[in-house]
């Protein structure tokens, strides 16, 4: 009987760390989704336009953000393949491991995390490709940020410097898709450094 007892009280154990694994890597509330962002940096009279691609897979445990350079072509890749994060160089066929993957590539908006810091004080929620997203700002020494998100994907981003502006926002996602498997792998023929 202590036999049976001592296996019930394991198993209980391994599925209750199970559990608590599977909860720790959503770390975000959809499965998978293809992000399509564009970025404007402002200095004085100046903008300059930047596109990057965000593919996440497994709850965001595997991610992938494509930046792309003025001719259209995807200059980098950084991606997380769930256990180690990577830097791919594709005009230099080079791809440096950049650590372990401990929140993948990507922002993980979650109002509930920031708001303990104080630093943070909930907006309005906005609406960003017809999303009706949770808000909040940070104002550190007068560098102003405004985040917004939905399902803890992080829709949209501004930041508000004496010298410049950076606005970073969602202008297409799919939900819930079918994202290519080779996006969170090494490319052949490219070296590991």
């Amino acid at each position: 009987m202590k036999k049976v007892i001592v296996f019930i009280g394991i198993m209980l154990m391994v599925v209750g760390f199970s559990t608590l694994q599977a909860q720790q890597v959503k770390k975000y509330q959809i499965q998978s989704g293809i992000l399509t962002l564009e970025t404007t940096l402002t200095m004085g009279k100046m903008d300059m336009k930047t596109k990057a691609v965000v593919y996440l897979d497994d709850f965001g445990m595997k991610e992938c953000r494509d930046t792309y350079d003025l001719d259209g072509a995807v200059k980098e890749s950084f991606f997380s393949d769930g256990k180690d994060l990577y830097l791919v160089m594709y005009e230099k066929k080079e791809v440096y491991k950049r650590g372990t993957a401990f929140r993948g590539t990507e922002y993980k908006f979650d109002w509930n995390e920031i708001a303990p810091s104080g630093k943070a004080k909930k907006l309005p929620n906005m609406t960003v490709l017809g999303k009706n997203c949770e808000a909040f700002e940070m104002n550190d020494k007068g560098n102003i940020s405004t985040f917004a998100g939905w399902n803890n994907v992080c829709l949209y981003m501004a930041s508000k410097q004496p010298s410049m502006t950076v606005v970073s926002k969602a202008v297409k996602f799919e939900e819930n898709v079918k994202v290519p498997a080779e996006k969170f792998k090494i490319p052949a023929g490219f070296v590991l450094k």
